[in-house]
């Protein structure tokens, strides 16, 4: 079989491997190792290959900040601090319409600047945001929406695991990257605000479930009171990790 047939054997090969669900990853990984043994008709370089193609991959030191920062995520998470900022979020913003929705975006974008992994924002906060939301007569799909949309903030607000992915690749300065998707990151944050509050006072409908809601207000059942002592030291733990992480980036010279 000559090189250009084997080639269009390999790429049909990834292609239906991908449509049959295995991994992007262990497919290209599969397609690689078998096309340099058919090519070089020589198992062991194909090996050697293999081992050099894992080993470069992940020897760049900047990849141990990954698993820092998916440490320092974790940590916070059990914490509680994300809960304890959605809180203060939630009381200050009490009396905007939509307010809960709004708050929820805001502790969001500040869990964000601590964890850097979108994932870790979205679990944390479809525990602490979508019951309260759904308590305080939001509609559970909005509150869903709410969660799951803000979350990607933890792909644009430093620390971003994935800047620093695409910082090793690239071969770009990781603190140049992580203050660029600042600016950024707020600006998006700021639009989902203003789209919930929109959506909130002219498309109510899609955004509470009505009946639950006037309930709610007349019966007074949501009401929440925090001293500014008590909010001072609810914001103090996320305030001074923020602080830490973001105050120690600086771009290449």
């Amino acid at each position: 079989m000559s090189d250009l047939g084997l080639g269009g054997l390999l790429i049909g090969g990834l292609v239906l491997l991908v449509l049959l669900g295995v991994h992007i990853g262990v497919a290209l990984l599969a397609v690689g190792f078998f096309g340099v043994w058919l090519v070089r008709d020589n198992i062991d370089m194909a090996m050697r290959l293999l081992y050099m193609a894992a080993y470069n991959g992940i020897a760049d030191y900047i990849f141990a900040t990954i698993p820092l920062f998916v440490l320092m995520g974790l940590l916070v998470s059990i914490s509680n601090v994300g809960k304890d900022t959605f809180t203060v979020a939630e009381y200050l913003l009490r009396k905007l319409r939509g307010g809960l929705g709004v708050a929820t975006v805001a502790a969001n974008t500040v869990f964000a600047a601590v964890t850097g992994v979108s994932i870790a924002s979205a679990a944390v906060f479809t525990r602490v945001a979508v019951p309260e939301m759904v308590r305080h007569g939001y509609k559970t799909t909005f509150a869903t929406g709410t969660v799951a949309g803000s979350s990607v903030l933890g792909m644009m607000i430093p620390p971003s695991l994935l800047m620093i992915i695409y910082g090793v690749l690239a071969e770009q300065s990781i603190g140049t990257l992580f203050i660029a998707g600042v600016i950024p990151g707020f600006m998006l944050a700021i639009v989902f605000a203003a789209m919930i509050m929109l959506m909130a006072k002219y498309t109510p409908a899609a955004v509470f479930d009505l009946q639950k809601e006037m309930a709610l207000r007349r019966a007074h059942q949501v009401d929440i009171t925090l001293t500014k002592l008590e909010m001072v030291s609810k914001l103090v733990p996320i305030a001074a990790l923020v602080a830490l992480v973001l105050g120690g980036l600086r771009p290449a010279a």
